[in-house]
């Protein structure tokens, strides 16, 4: 009976790990943009979400790389199967034809941004037309608003970045900006001088939400796995709350590394997801 026991010990030692259970090793590579404080090559950790993801795998046994592209490139990467995923994005219809999504990583809360003094009362959408509205070329805005942009009922002026965009608004060539809440604020506090940034605010109401995921090219045959070892870690992470001091720690990081307090954002009044 010893023998036997200590025959069962020395085979459960020399076995392989994937004959007792554990899963296959596994690489994902992903195409990403630049979208701080959530994503960016040069931000602590690669931004928010890039930290995240890169835990969130790790527990599932699977190793991520990240390269770094314009925004529409480095979607198109992941939808013609040239990179493995990419992180940030919102389902839509269309998207969803190429790529499968997440769960959510974090929250995506568009909202207006305008002058500081103006008013631009709205119900819905449509009740926007009267007013220019600026976008950034390849960006989504949600649904209904591609609809009503469809239908001539929204007048919207487009430029190549966000950039652009904050300083037409800034000079009054456009009414409104959307914007996601925390990178809105974040650009606006990043790249104009405080004399201007003072200049412009986020509504207090959102527009639209909806989470922001981690897309996987359904050209990759590994994308089913993949997925499922992802949810399944960012479920134990989320109920366990590690994934919310991952989030905050992250955070402030990011914006220990810019120089720019939350305060100064205004990101303590709103929270952080």
């Amino acid at each position: 009976m010893t023998m036997s026991r200590n025959l069962m010990l020395l085979f459960l030692l020399l076995c392989p790990l994937s004959t007792l259970g554990a899963e296959t090793p596994l690489q994902v590579r992903f195409s990403n943009p630049a979208y701080p404080p959530f994503l960016g090559e040069q931000l602590a950790q690669g931004g928010i979400m890039s930290a995240v993801v890169r835990e969130v795998f790790r527990r599932g046994n699977v190793s991520v790389s990240y390269s770094w592209y314009p925004n529409n490139r480095a979607l198109q990467l992941a939808r013609s199967g040239g990179s493995d995923g990419s992180l940030g994005w919102t389902p839509n219809e269309e998207r969803q034809q190429d790529l499968l999504f997440s769960e959510q990583v974090v929250p995506f809360r568009m909202v207006l941004f305008q002058r500081v003094g103006e008013s631009y009362p709205w119900q819905t959408l449509a009740d926007l037309a009267p007013y220019r509205i600026g976008i950034t070329a390849g960006n989504f805005y949600s649904d209904d608003f591609s609809r009503l942009q469809q239908q001539g009922v929204l007048k919207v002026d487009i430029a190549g970045d966000d950039n652009s965009n904050l300083r037409k608004l800034l000079v009054g060539r456009i009414d409104l900006f959307p914007m996601e809440w925390e990178a809105g604020q974040l650009l606006v506090h990043s790249q104009l001088r405080s004399v201007q940034a003072r200049k412009l605010v986020p509504q207090a109401r959102e527009y639209w939400t909806t989470p922001l995921c981690v897309a996987l090219s359904r050209k990759n045959p590994q994308a089913p796995e993949l997925l499922a070892r992802f949810n399944r870690e960012l479920r134990k992470m989320r109920s366990s709350g590690e994934l919310a001091r991952l989030i905050t720690r992250t955070r402030q990081q990011v914006y220990d590394q810019l120089g720019i307090g939350e305060a100064s954002a205004g990101l303590v009044a709103r929270g952080s997801s």
